[in-house]
């Protein structure tokens, strides 16, 4: 493993920092005001070539390794936490499943819209009964001669009022449980599909949530991803780069509360000198920077593993967790540093805070996690 990045990496990398501080960062306190995903910055990530990361060039995809995809996903997130949390649904969860399981025609159909920006995805898994328990889905698809009827709803799906294309996982053997499971694409505005309203988050306000509905919804054969009880494996597999992308996710938040707390505390004067020179407030900011180096080269030695197959759950699910509890932990030390002006919503870090929260529960809880974890560990030691 490298531990320097190439003259490619770094030009990309630089480029990307540019627009974010740019374009990105300015409008992030806006975003989350006004509860909107911006959809202007996603076609410009997509006229730029970020939405295309990861994606076969016969789309209009952009050649790039792991360690860029996850540095270019890590800024996203240091500017505007919804802009990369949304972005990330778009193209992390629904693109890469498309792109790996769908038939050529779906592909053709989605693939080059979705990297130009013109279209936004989404994934369905959870349900409001449940969420890590997958085994426990209610919603169906059943054949027909005509496709397949899908019945049931899901819940906090990232982009679901916005959404142009959906795969939902739905079980199609009431008797199987993990081998039940099947993916479909769901296109908006199909008969029978409908998504619910923005649901009032704590953070990431700019990426819209929202449960999904489906009443005799008519999916045509071509539309399923593989075969019928492929829905579990393909699951596994979106999660393990969905996990991937919630480390870059936490990893950008936490540098962003380190770039708050540092400007802040050298600026801010109390007892006559800056505070950036009391002990307190200088311990925080060490530990602080400790933590994003420590979660940033986790998350790149998780995803330069994971490129070339060699990576565990255990490891993946060891730099999700890592990085998103870094991120609570440093947004509550940056709130701590500037004071009763941390709670003011005219900082920066009351939002990175809200957005923080969100690291630990979405794209797997910490206790699942640590329950892939220290089952891996268990097996290794008892082996």
């Amino acid at each position: 493993m490298r531990f320097q990045l190439t003259d490619d990496q770094k030009a990309f990398l630089d480029a990307c920092r540019n627009f974010v501080n740019e374009q990105v960062l300015p409008q992030a306190a806006e975003v989350d005001e006004r509860g909107v995903f911006p959809r202007s910055t996603y076609e410009k990530l997509g006229e730029l070539g970020y939405l295309g990361l990861g994606f076969d060039e016969r789309y209009g995809g952009t050649p790039a390794d792991a360690i860029t995809r996850v540095l270019i996903q890590e800024e996203l997130a240091r500017g505007c936490a919804s802009t990369a949390l949304s972005t990330g649904a778009s193209t992390v969860l629904f693109g890469l499943p498309v792109q790996e399981f769908a038939t050529e025609e779906a592909k053709d159909e989605i693939l080059p819209g979705l990297i130009r920006g013109e279209l936004i995805g989404a994934w369905a898994l959870t349900e409001s009964h449940c969420g890590s328990d997958a085994s426990a889905m209610k919603t169906t698809a059943e054949r027909t001669e005509q496709g397949w009827v899908l019945n049931g709803s899901k819940m906090f799906i990232t982009n679901g009022p916005d959404a142009d294309w959906v795969v939902v996982v739905a079980r199609t053997d009431l008797e199987a449980e993990h081998d039940g499971l099947s993916s479909f694409l769901v296109k908006k505005g199909t008969p029978g599909f409908t998504a619910g309203g923005a649901l009032d988050k704590m953070g990431c306000k700019g990426s819209p949530t929202s449960a999904l509905f489906f009443e005799n919804c008519l999916i045509p054969n071509e539309w399923l991803l593989g075969q019928p009880g492929d829905g579990f494996s393909q699951l596994q597999w979106t999660l393990e780069r969905g996990r991937i992308a919630m480390a870059s996710f936490g990893v950008g938040i936490a540098q962003a509360s380190l770039d708050a707390a540092l400007k802040y505390a050298q600026e801010r004067e109390a007892f006559g000198k800056k505070i950036i020179r009391y002990q307190p407030v200088h311990f925080k900011i060490a530990d602080m920077k400790i933590e994003v180096d420590g979660a940033r080269i986790l998350m790149l030695r998780a995803a330069w593993l994971h490129e070339r197959g060699e990576a565990s759950a255990g490891l993946l699910s060891a730099a999700k967790l890592h990085a998103t509890e870094t991120a609570v932990r440093c947004s509550d030390r940056a709130v701590q540093i500037h004071g009763g002006y941390g709670y003011m919503r005219e900082y920066p870090v009351e939002r990175l805070y809200r957005d923080a929260r969100l690291g630990p529960i979405g794209e797997g809880t910490s206790e699942i996690q640590r329950r892939i974890i220290a089952r891996e560990t268990l097996q290794q030691f008892s082996s």
